[in-house]
């Protein structure tokens, strides 16, 4: 146990931010580095790729292959040309293309970016996502806080002892989180494979990612269809299309599995479920209620209590 601790630890205080870095520039430099080839009428700089050198597949622009490539500048004010490296937004591709640029600053070349701000607006979902996600994993890693212990209450007894009047409803079975992380890795990697162009890894990446995305999509779309649900009420139970009184069934069970089976009188066994630990808990207490049929509910060990 306590090399697993420490393997959490590992992946909590080092893999989660380094990763969440690179997937967060990632995403920037995406959008960053594209650029303007089409309209050259107001650029100041036409920028002119020669040729380039592959750095990567991972770096501090995050992942993806970055080019540096030298390239010839031309000041379209005073007609002055001059060499210089450009490293991210040149790609192999675009050698011989011309570039809308902005000019140098600190040393540095910069072009027009025109889908730079696309870049802002998705690192900030993503950057909330990524803190829920580091939140969740580091959470269990910290110290416990111990809570302050509650003043004495003096017991009051309620006044209203009378079983509820009202339907129940219970909806839903076992909560599948496991999904979600599913799909946001789904989604991560197809962001990740998009950096990668021409790349047939890349592309068997992406055919996978949206395989697994749409899977995920058709897994919830499945449950919130064949999600289970009864309704108990002093009249009797009410499932999918079904409504029976009292006095049409037979018997009740809850197995330990938190399926619920109805065996009417006349016909065959219902099977509702599987429930959820809290939806079970509350079917066994309207059956508590309301039942008028022999019930039962079967203990973790298999023994029956009614």
């Amino acid at each position: 146990m306590k090399a697993v601790r420490i393997l959490h630890q590992i992946f909590g205080f080092l893999i989660i931010p380094v990763l969440g870095y690179l997937l967060g520039a990632t995403i920037f430099n995406y959008f960053s580095n594209k650029v303007e080839t089409e309209d050259l009428s107001e650029a100041s700089h036409i920028i002119v790729a020669t040729s380039c050198d592959r750095h990567g597949p991972v770096t501090l622009r995050g992942f993806g292959w970055v080019y540096e490539c030298r390239a010839t500048v031309t000041n379209k004010v005073n007609g002055n040309v001059v060499t210089a490296t450009a490293r991210g937004f040149l790609r192999p591709e675009l050698i011989g293309k011309q570039v809308v640029g902005e000019g140098f600053n600190r040393g540095d070349l910069y072009p027009v970016r025109p889908y730079a701000g696309w870049g802002m607006v998705l690192l900030l979902p993503f950057g909330v996502l990524w803190l829920y996600v580091y939140i969740a994993a580091v959470w269990p890693l910290l110290p416990e806080r111990r809570e302050p212990r509650p003043l004495p209450v003096r017991y009051q007894r309620p006044e209203n002892l009378s079983a509820p009047s009202r339907a129940v409803r219970v909806f839903g079975g076992h909560r599948r989180t496991w999904l979600f992380y599913v799909f946001v890795v789904g989604c991560l990697w197809l962001l990740v494979s998009y950096t990668f162009e021409d790349d047939v890894i890349a592309s068997g990446v992406r055919t996978a990612s949206w395989t697994v995305i749409a899977l995920v999509i058709i897994a919830v779309a499945w449950r919130a269809f064949r999600e289970p649900m009864v309704a108990i009420s002093p009249e009797g139970m009410e499932w999918r299309g079904m409504n029976l009184g009292w006095a049409e069934i037979q018997d009740v069970r809850l197995t330990r599995r938190h399926v619920l089976i109805i065996q009417p009188r006349n016909g065959k066994a219902a099977r509702i479920g599987r429930f959820g630990t809290e939806q079970a808990t509350r079917v066994h207490v309207a059956m508590g209620h309301f039942s008028q049929a022999t019930y039962v509910r079967e203990g973790a060990d298999g023994r029956a209590s009614t």
